[in-house]
This record gives C-alpha cells, sequence and structure tokens, in this order.
C-alpha cells in the first residue's frame, strides 16, 4: 500500500529531500506573489518549501540532488482544459512530447473529431494511446457527433445510451463540448438525455456557446453545462462571468481572444471563474509560439498580471477537473511543475513530472512512447467522382440566376451572399473575381455525390485546395476555380488516406497526408511542421488568405454547422441560426 511516510518524514528534515530547487523565484497561485523559495521534493510529491527572508531560508532543506534555480521562475504545470489532439495532425504520444516542452503536464481533450469519422473505436483509440505517457490526458466524450443531426454525413451517430457507455472508460472526466447549444437550450429530446448523462453520473458538461447572451445563456446553464471558451467579445465574456459560468481564455490557431479577455478582466478584476485553453493548434504553430505557455504569455501582455494568469492556467484548471493535488507548488501536491527563465516570454527550460525531470534546458529527455499501435484502417469512402461531379448545374437553360453564396469574414464566422450570374445554353460562366467553388463530399461510405457551392472571400485565385480535416464530420472539402483540379485533389487525397494537397494546372503543389482516420498521422511534431510551413508558403502563392488563419485551417470549419451564419456540409447550404437548409438557388429574384 502506498503511504506518504517518506514524503512527510522529508517535510519534517528527519529525511533528506530526493531533490531541492535551490533559491528559486516561486509562483505562488494561491496569494498571487512570488518570491526566493527553496523547494524540496520527496518521491513524486512537493514535500516542503522554504520561502527566503533576508536573503536566507526560512528553514534548511536537505537534498540528494541539488538543482540552482537562480534567474529562474518556478510554476505549476500548466493545464489545458480543452484540445482537440488531432488539431495538431499527430498521435497522443507525439503531441505529449511536444506540449511537454512548453510547460503543460495536464491535457483535457476532446477526441470529436476522430469520433466523427469513427465513432467509439476512435474515441476508444485515443483514451488508449493516451494512458502512461508522462502527461496527462483526461478525456471528454464527444457530445456532438454529429455536431448537428441532420445537417451533415457522419461516420457514427452518438445518442444517450452511447455516452453512457463511453462514459464509464478510465481517465474519462466528462461530456465534451455542447456545440448543439440550440438543442440544450430548446431541450430537444437527444441533446437533453446527453446532457442528464453527465449529470447522471456527477462528471462535467463542457459548453460551446459563441454570441449567446440572455435569456438563452441561463437557459444554457440552467440544464447543466456551465464552461464555455467561444466568447467574442468583452461584454460576452463579462457577462458570463457575473452568471457564474467557467470562461475558458483561447490562443489558438483560429482564434485569438486574450486581448477580450483581459479587458473583460480589467472590469471585474476579482473574478475566480476563469481558466485557460487551446482549443486547436497546428503543429507548426505549437512548435513556433507553444502551447498552454503561449495563453499564459497573451494574457500577461495583455495587461492580467503574471501570477494570476499562471493561476487560471494551472490551479483553476485543477479545481475543475477535481485535481485535488494538482495546479500549485505547495507541501503534498503532485511535483509536476517548470522552470521558466522569463514571465515575460513563458520561455520553458526545464519541466518536471512528479518529481522527475523530463525536459532539460529545453529538450525532452524522456522516453515517450504509445503503448497502442496506431489505427490502420482506411476512412476515404469516397463515390465516384467525375468533373462533371465538381459543377454548378442552374435550373434554367438561358436566362440570370440568383445564388445564395457563403462569405468568409476575417473572424472565422460566415455570411450569407448573393451572386447573380448569367446562364447560356444551361452552362455557368467563369465566376467574378474572389469567387471560387466549394464542394463538401461525404467520405464514410454513403456515395452520395459532392454538394458544390460558391464561396467568397477565400483568396483562392487558381488550382484546388482539398482537405479532409474539415469540423466535425471531417468529409472532404475542395475549393476550386475549375472542376479539372478539384477532382484531381479529391484523388489524390482518397488514395493516400486523407490530408491537406494543392493542386494547380493538373499539378500537385504540396500535400500532407494524415492516414490515420484522414486527421494525423504518426510522425513527430517538428518533421510535421516542416510540411505545414511548406502548404502555406504555397497556399499563400495561390492566394489563400483568410484573416489571422493559417492557410492550412483557412477551410477547416467551413462545414461546421454550429458557428453563424453559412455553411456547407455535403447536404447543402444551412443556415446555422434556423438549423435548417438554405437552397443554393434563390428562386424568389
Amino acid at each position: 500500500m502506498y503511504t506518504r511516510k517518506h514524503i512527510v518524514a522529508a517535510a519534517r528534515g528527519d529525511e533528506q529531500m530526493d531533490t531541492v530547487i535551490r533559491e528559486v523565484q516561486l509562483v505562488n497561485v494561491f496569494t498571487a506573489e512570488i518570491y526566493t523559495a527553496d523547494i524540496g521534493i520527496k518521491e513524486n510529491r512537493f514535500s516542503a518549501i522554504a520561502a527566503h527572508e533576508d536573503g536566507e531560508p526560512s528553514f534548511h532543506i536537505e537534498g540528494s540532488t541539488e538543482i540552482s534555480g537562480k534567474g529562474k521562475y518556478a510554476i505549476p504545470g500548466l493545464i489545458d482544459c480543452h484540445v482537440h489532439i488531432e488539431s495538431t495532425m499527430v498521435t497522443p504520444d507525439m503531441f505529449a512530447r511536444e506540449v511537454l516542452r512548453h510547460g503543460t503536464t495536464t491535457a483535457v481533450i476532446d477526441p470529436h473529431e476522430i469520433g466523427n469519422v469513427m465513432g467509439a473505436e476512435g474515441v476508444q483509440y485515443m483514451v488508449h494511446a493516451s494512458k502512461g505517457l508522462p502527461v496527462q490526458i483526461l478525456t471528454t466524450i464527444p457530445s456532438c457527433v454529429p455536431a448537428v443531426p441532420g445537417m451533415e454525413t457522419s461516420g457514427a451517430t452518438f445518442g444517450p445510451e452511447d455516452i453512457a457507455s463511453l462514459l464509464n472508460m478510465d481517465d474519462v472526466v466528462g461530456v465534451a463540448e455542447l456545440m448543439d447549444y440550440v438543442g440544450v437550450i430548446r431541450q430537444d429530446p437527444r441533446m437533453a438525455g446527453i446532457v442528464q448523462q453527465g449529470l447522471d453520473k456527477d462528471m462535467l458538461n463542457e459548453g460551446h456557446l459563441p454570441r449567446v447572451t440572455g435569456r438563452d445563456l441561463h437557459a444554457y446553464l440552467a440544464a447543466g453545462v456551465n464552461s464555455d471558451h467561444e466568447s467574442r467579445t468583452k461584454e460576452e465574456i463579462i457577462e458570463k462571468l457575473r452568471a457564474g459560468m467557467l470562461v475558458y481564455i483561447r490562443e489558438s490557431s483560429v482564434s485569438q481572444f486574450a486581448d477580450i479577455a483581459a479587458k473583460a478582466w480589467s472590469a471585474v478584476p476579482h473574478v475566480s471563474n476563469i481558466a485557460m485553453c487551446t482549443d486547436d493548434v497546428e503543429p507548426n504553430d505549437m512548435l513556433q509560439n507553444g502551447q498552454m505557455n503561449r495563453v499564459v504569455r497573451r494574457c500577461i501582455e495583455e495587461g492580467i498580471p503574471a501570477p494570476l494568469a499562471i493561476r487560471y492556467a494551472s490551479l483553476n484548471g485543477a479545481v475543475r477537473y477535481g485535481l485535488r493535488d494538482r495546479g500549485a507548488i505547495a507541501s503534498g501536491y503532485m511535483a509536476d511543475f517548470s522552470l521558466v527563465s522569463s514571465l515575460k516570454t513563458m520561455d520553458v527550460k526545464d519541466v518536471f513530472i512528479q518529481g522527475e525531470q523530463m525536459v532539460e534546458n529545453g529538450q525532452v529527455t524522456a522516453d515517450i512512447q504509445s503503448s497502442a499501435p496506431p489505427l490502420n484502417r482506411n476512412t476515404m469512402h469516397l463515390p465516384k467522382l467525375t468533373e462533371v461531379d465538381f459543377k454548378i448545374h442552374p435550373p434554367i437553360e438561358h436566362g440570370t440566376v440568383a445564388i445564395n453564396t457563403m462569405e468568409m469574414t476575417s473572424i472565422g464566422t460566415t455570411q450569407k451572399g448573393t451572386l447573380e450570374l448569367g446562364v447560356n445554353d444551361g452552362v455557368m460562366p467563369t465566376l467574378p473575381e474572389d469567387y471560387v467553388f466549394v464542394s463538401v463530399t461525404g467520405r464514410h461510405g454513403q456515395k452520395q455525390k459532392p454538394f458544390v457551392g460558391i464561396l467568397k472571400n477565400s483568396g483562392l485565385k487558381k488550382g484546388a485546395y482539398g482537405t479532409t480535416v474539415a469540423h466535425d464530420s471531417h468529409n472532404l472539402v475542395v475549393a476550386g476555380t475549375n472542376a479539372q483540379d478539384m477532382l484531381l485533389a479529391a484523388q489524390k487525397l482518397e488514395q493516400a488516406g486523407g490530408g491537406l494537397v494543392l493542386i494547380e494546372n493538373g499539378e500537385i503543389k504540396s500535400q500532407i497526408d494524415l492516414p490515420i482516420a484522414g486527421l494525423m498521422a504518426a510522425e513527430p511534431v517538428d518533421e510535421l511542421a516542416q510540411k505545414v510551413e511548406h502548404f502555406n508558403s504555397t497556399a499563400k502563392n495561390m492566394g489563400v488568405q483568410v484573416g489571422k488563419r493559417s492557410p492550412s485551417m483557412a477551410f477547416s470549419s467551413l462545414t461546421l454547422s454550429v458557428i453563424p451564419e453559412i455553411r456547407i456540409t455535403d447536404l447543402g447550404l444551412v443556415d446555422v441560426n434556423k438549423q435548417d437548409f438554405l437552397p443554393l438557388f434563390d428562386m424568389s429574384k
């Protein structure tokens, strides 16, 4: 039986510590102070911490191994409250290896990307592949598979019974983001049943509530869902904080909200219901800018005091998930922590997991391997495609047609537009500048031909762009200026088992193969990052530019039928607010 006998003895001074960090600047997340201290570690826990007074420790700590902390800050291990590993395009072991370098010691994952492609098998793979890694990976069960029933074709459908079964797995802490907030608020039987499964098992129900305020916000909270990482304005964040919702400050490759979160914090600085997450971070972005340390860094840059920002990224996440012995550097807590050279840059130098050094001077020293082999199942089940399938066929032979279009905005939302085009002999003309064709083809074996619409503001000037990273059902999305290149893009991704590809004049300009569910590859982050950099550079040369978005993620949310205003799926154009289909042709004009 495990006891803390030796940990307590070391705290009393009757035994030596295993490790002592000398003269480090300790970030105390309880009192929001920074002061010099000696940190004593015995076995896997902090045993005693001696603050310095007048240049000397309040009591002396002896250790078998002593490490100088001079010039460094000791911070608790960072906790990512919501992340999709699949967005890093790598498997859990490769993810753990990279995030560890950036001081993340616990991550709460939502495997709804692979869940939408492979169902329970995909979720189970992520849970099993996350076991035994130095980074503690906890799982929330995808609640919206698909995001909204009837709006798209997914590889699986999860109802309340499916959720109940998956909640019984080890290291599962709750139900993942309830993106169908309309269904939750209206008490749709499926969504109400899924929320109830979390409540019945005394687990957390995680939220997803963009631009929802007023009575609908309170209805969502009353249903039993009390977190959100999708707020878009200072006022929205303040209202949610006042209502008791736990707000996750998010800095992802797609959405950066530290600036508005800091403005909200300045209006209500005594809040305790703030934590942090990364949500979706691409491999090249993570390699260059970090992971959870990037969120902390950005919050500090925007004016949140460093000890508070670090508390939000550690202790508050631990409290959220009931991790009673994590999230702080204090006696009795698990010795998960980092030494950073600067709180301004959050440059992580050394990382310790349960008292064992895993990162030294920025380099991983631990052997990190998954006990689960990569999945090896083809998930690209497309219908037979021809060039004709990537063309729009107007309902008239001659005259003018009005087409409902999807217009991209710089912040990741979309809006409805209308384009009038002349038709001659049933043939559509070349599209005006900044308009391209966009198609979605189901890849889960339904054998239905692509739905083709028109997209504005993508920046794409030539060729075709194809991807199977298309939230959340991850069907095949191909945008392009011509049917020939669009067809070739589809064919190349089918052969590769999924991924991303750029085609111009019948030639492959860049390709990233993601054979694991069309979402991931069993490669190190740095290797995949190089491929993403090449893809992004090539895409920019082809004109792709959507606000701050990386070109490799530019089209990844066009199909996400829970983000306003207009989306496209394999079944048609979706009016998100009405949760109904919008006809491609506006026959009223």
